[in-house]
């Protein structure tokens, strides 16, 4: 049985642990004080704050089962990786709340999706 050794990612492939919010007091503050853009395949909430940029993507029951919120939470940290520079690299809090839709749209219409949210919050957070 041979077995297959992954290649580490390139650099700027991944979306590094650093950059992932995961202090629960960071999403309290978040969801109580973060602005909001609903989409039609999810919602962003964002919220200027110091430090670099972290980012969360959350899915609800209501979405799937595990799989399917697994899924469609692969699918939303792709998209924001590959359109992250749209956005400051500090200064930045954002959580993706996905919808059902997200499992269905195709990838590029979701990137696209992505990058209209990251570029209406950019503006925002510039004026």
């Amino acid at each position: 049985m041979s077995r297959r050794i992954a290649a580490s990612p390139p650099p700027g492939a991944t979306l590094a642990r650093s950059e992932r919010l995961r202090d629960r007091g960071e999403f309290h503050r978040l969801f109580r004080r973060g602005a909001r853009l609903d989409g039609p395949s999810f919602v962003l909430i964002w919220l200027a704050a110091a430090g670099p940029r972290a980012a969360a993507f959350a899915t609800s029951r209501r979405v799937g089962g595990s799989v399917a919120r697994n899924r469609i939470r692969r699918r939303l940290r792709e998209a924001y990786r590959r359109q992250k520079a749209l956005v400051p690299a500090a200064g930045l809090r954002l959580c993706f709340v996905a919808r059902p839709r997200a499992g269905e749209v195709p990838f590029a219409d979701l990137t696209q999706e992505m990058a209209e949210a990251l570029q209406q919050a950019a503006r925002r957070l510039a004026s």
